[in-house]
Formats: structure tokens, C-alpha cells, sequence
């Protein structure tokens, strides 16, 4: 687990519509929201609560939307 790094103080999970305080930082390969990229693998970095950090070290996370409305494919380990 990566603690919150370079992060306004008080920012909120980013996976879906998750509004608790953000604990931890996780990378993660998503599919971009952009119907022209779809095609496309990024990785980004996210923000994470407790609970679905949790849940990001039991299965990554897959297929789960983040706030950008990115769907995530894979965790990066």
C-alpha cells in the first residue's frame, strides 16, 4: 500500500461514485472513457479509500469505473 502522495488534503476515493477520504495511491491500467481511444490501454494514478484499496489488493479493481470515467483493466504490480 502507497500512501497519498502529492495530494490536496481531504480528496476523495476516485473509483466510481465513492465519496470517502482517500488513503491510499495506486496505479492502474484502465480503458479510456474516450470512444475514440477505446482501443487503448493507460495507466493512471488513483486514489483509493480504505475499502476499495482493500478491495484493490484482493482483485485490482477490475472493472470497476474510476471518476474519469475510465474502466479499469489490470492493476500495475
Amino acid at each position: 500500500m502507497v500512501g497519498v502522495i502529492n495530494r490536496l488534503p481531504g480528496v476523495i476515493c476516485e473509483v466510481g461514485a465513492c465519496f470517502f477520504r482517500a488513503s491510499h495511491s495506486e496505479d492502474v491500467i484502465v480503458i479510456p472513457d474516450n470512444s475514440f481511444l477505446r482501443h487503448e490501454r493507460r495507466t493512471i494514478g488513483i486514489v483509493l479509500c480504505q475499502q476499495h484499496d482493500e478491495q484493490y489488493q484482493r482483485d485490482g479493481l477490475v472493472g470497476i469505473i474510476t471518476a474519469h470515467g475510465d474502466e479499469i483493466v489490470e492493476p500495475v504490480r
